[in-house]
């Protein structure tokens, strides 16, 4: 068995309706609690992971609900990794985070929310489909 300490690993396969959004939201949150982050850190967690499952139904499943979502949260060494599975339409790049802050038309901040608390951000098509994974480091002080 050796030292080395488990990590905490919750994988969803939900499909592609809002109306699962809460159960997710319901889970995350505690789980950046447990990894160590303080209240206003897990609601921001939360937020950010909410946002990014809100694109994927509204871009990719283009509101349908019958689409599938794989979601994986991991701790990792230093903090959290989130990572989104999905088949439906590619992300087209040019449109992503496209909207400039301070914009009076409505929606179109999600990515802005998602970038600024998460420390890296990566979209990636492949063959099994759209991945989105997304990394937030836990600073510890001292």
């Amino acid at each position: 068995m050796g030292n080395a300490r488990r990590r905490l690993q919750m994988k969803f396969a939900m499909p592609s309706d809002p109306r699962y959004l809460p159960v997710v939201r319901g889970a995350i949150g505690p789980l950046a609690a447990a990894i160590g982050w303080d209240e206003s850190e897990c609601r921001a967690i939360t937020l950010a992971l909410d946002e990014a499952l809100a694109n994927v139904i509204r871009h990719s499943y283009r509101n349908c609900a019958d689409g599938m979502i794989e979601l994986e949260c991991r701790e990792s060494a230093d903090g959290l990794e989130i990572t989104l599975l999905d088949k439906g339409d590619a992300p087209d790049r040019s449109k992503i985070c496209a909207r400039e802050i301070g914009c009076d038309q409505p929606g179109g901040l999600g990515t802005h929310i998602i970038t600024k608390v998460m420390d890296t951000v990566s979209y990636e098509t492949s063959p099994e489909g759209n991945r989105f994974v997304a990394r937030k480091l836990l600073r510890k002080t001292p």
